[in-house]
């Protein structure tokens, strides 16, 4: 008992290590607390349509919720711009199901299938137009069981893609945020 009181004790001297990076003290020009955002087009160069709709509303939700900055209006000038484009969307089945379920047609199937989306995110000197910083290429994947009926995948997939696209805006963020530019 005494053990684990010093322990914990020890871990809240030490601190966990963990931080909200909109609250962090960056050198890089664009974290400036306070300075105006604006989100440029999100371009789809897929076939999956409401792609970019999606993204640029997680991109949104993500400035609004942990950014030290606020977003501008639309038409309204910022400090700075995001903009990005959507290379890639894919689905891949990864497992087969081999039983013969009482489905008819669910032996064959994909048990379970791996989305992945490629874009390319940009943040832009909102007065000059210069790029700051290029994020080419960036790649997020993840993981779904499917249910016998391959259907349910699809009335599903909207609410999986914008799980993914929040995963990706906060993922896009946080390296901005800490600054890697």
């Amino acid at each position: 008992m005494r053990q684990t009181f010093f322990l914990i004790f020890f871990c809240y001297l030490a601190g966990c290590g963990y931080h909200r990076l909109d609250r962090t003290r960056n050198t890089v020009s664009w974290i400036v607390r306070g300075e105006t955002v604006s989100l440029g087009r999100i371009y789809n160069n897929t076939k999956q349509g409401r792609l970019e709709d999606v993204f640029k509303k997680a991109i949104e939700n993500r400035v609004i919720s942990s950014s030290p900055w606020k977003l501008a209006a639309r038409g309204a000038e910022s400090r700075w711009i995001l903009q990005g484009t959507i290379l890639s969307y894919e689905i891949r089945p990864l497992g087969l199901n081999l039983r013969s379920g009482q489905l008819q047609g669910a032996a064959g199937s994909a048990s379970r299938v791996e989305i992945v989306i490629v874009a390319s995110l940009q943040l832009l000197d909102g007065q000059s137009g210069a790029l700051v910083v290029d994020r080419p290429q960036l790649t997020f994947r993840n993981q779904y069981r499917m249910d016998q009926n391959f259907a349910s995948f699809e009335s599903r997939e909207l609410q999986i893609i914008e799980s993914l696209a929040d995963d990706f805006a906060e993922s896009f963020l946080m390296q901005l945020l800490e600054g890697h530019g």
